[in-house]
C-alpha cells in the first residue's frame, strides 16, 4: 500500500504514483486508487464523449489499448490497464481527466491552470492550452518562487467563503522548446509519454503543500505584435473567464455538477482578480515577461 497526500486528501493506492507526495500517516483514506476491473460502458450514461461516459456518480474514460478509468462517487479510481501498457502512459491519464472528474465529483472548482505561491496568497496562470503556461511557471520557479500544482488546479471556498487554492503535487511538464528556454538538461528527466517529446520535473524541494487563499488570476494569450502588456479584465468579464477554463467542462453534465458549479464560478469570480497578459506569438520573450509578472505582483 502507498500512502499519499494531493489536494488535501489522504490518498491510498495499491501501485506506486511517484508524481503525488508521499506521506507517513493513518486514518481512513479519502481517495482509493487500485487496479481492479472496469466495465466497457456504463449503464443509463447522462453524458457520452468519443472515450467517455458519466453518471451522477460516476465516470469512466477508456482509453483503448492503453487502459479504462472508472472514479466513482469522489473517492474512488479504478485502473485496469491493457496488457504491457507503460505505466507512465497508464498515469497521464489518471492524473489528467480522471482526477479532474474525481474533483468534480467532491464540488471542488478545477481550472487548467498553474499555481504559485506568494506570501500575499495563490496565483493562478491560465489559457489555451500551449500558450506557455508551464514555461512561465517555470521561469518564476527559476526565480524561487514556490508551486502549488500545474495543470490540473482546484479551488474551494474556505469556511469564510473564501477562495482558496489546494496544493496539488509537485510536478510539471515540459515540452522539450520550454526546457530549452529554462536552460533545463532533458537527459536527467523521464519523458511523459515515450513518444512524446514531453519531460516530467519534480519539484518536491520547490512546493508549497498548505492551501493558499486565491490572490490573482493571470490570463495568457498571444498577439502578432512584438509588444508585452498586462490588462486588467472587467469584473463583469470574470464569471465568463473562470468557466470557460474550467478543466474538462464537458464532464459537468453528465455528472449533474452544472449547478453547483455555476455558483462556486460566481463565488470565486465576485472575489477574483483577472488580469490578461498579451505576448507576442514569437518570440516568446520569457525573461521580460517574468519580470513583468513580478512588477505587477509587487504592485498589487
Amino acid at each position: 500500500m502507498y500512502i499519499y497526500r494531493a489536494y488535501q486528501f489522504l490518498i491510498h493506492a495499491d501501485f506506486p504514483i511517484p508524481e503525488f507526495p508521499q506521506v507517513n500517516e493513518t486514518g481512513d483514506p479519502d481517495v482509493v486508487i487500485r487496479r481492479g476491473a472496469v466495465p466497457t460502458a456504463l449503464e443509463n450514461a447522462a453524458g457520452k464523449g468519443v472515450l467517455y461516459q458519466t453518471t451522477a456518480n460516476q465516470f469512466l474514460l477508456n482509453m483503448n489499448d492503453l487502459a479504462r478509468y472508472l472514479v466513482q462517487n469522489g473517492a474512488e479510481i479504478v485502473v485496469e490497464p491493457a496488457p504491457n501498457s507503460p505505466a507512465s502512459d497508464v498515469r497521464v491519464f489518471l492524473l489528467g481527466s480522471c482526477l479532474g472528474a474525481l474533483l468534480h465529483q467532491r464540488g471542488i472548482l478545477v481550472l487548467h491552470a498553474g499555481a504559485l505561491y506568494t506570501e500575499r496568497g495563490a496565483v493562478l496562470f491560465t489559457g489555451p492550452s500551449g500558450i506557455g503556461k508551464s514555461t512561465l511557471l517555470g521561469e518564476l520557479l527559476r526565480r524561487g518562487y514556490k508551486m502549488m500544482v500545474d495543470d490540473v488546479c482546484g479551488v474551494m471556498l474556505d469556511a469564510s467563503g473564501r477562495p482558496t487554492v489546494l496544493p496539488g503535487y509537485p510536478r510539471t511538464r515540459l515540452w522539450s522548446d520550454a526546457a530549452q528556454k529554462l536552460e533545463q538538461d532533458i537527459t536527467t528527466l523521464e519523458r511523459t509519454r515515450p513518444a512524446m517529446e514531453k519531460y516530467e520535473r519534480q519539484l518536491p524541494e520547490q512546493y508549497w503543500d498548505q492551501p493558499a487563499p486565491l490572490r490573482r488570476i493571470y490570463l495568457l494569450n498571444t498577439s502578432n505584435k512584438d509588444e508585452l502588456f498586462l490588462t486588467a479584465e472587467p469584473r463583469m468579464d470574470t464569471f465568463s473567464i473562470v468557466l470557460r477554463n474550467t478543466y474538462r467542462q464537458q464532464f459537468l453534465d453528465g455528472l449533474e455538477m452544472r449547478a453547483p458549479h455555476f455558483s462556486l464560478v460566481s463565488a470565486v469570480a465576485k472575489q477574483t482578480t483577472v488580469t490578461r497578459v498579451t505576448r507576442p506569438s514569437h518570440p516568446f520573450r520569457l525573461t521580460e515577461l517574468a519580470d513583468l509578472i513580478e512588477q505587477d505582483l509587487g504592485q498589487g
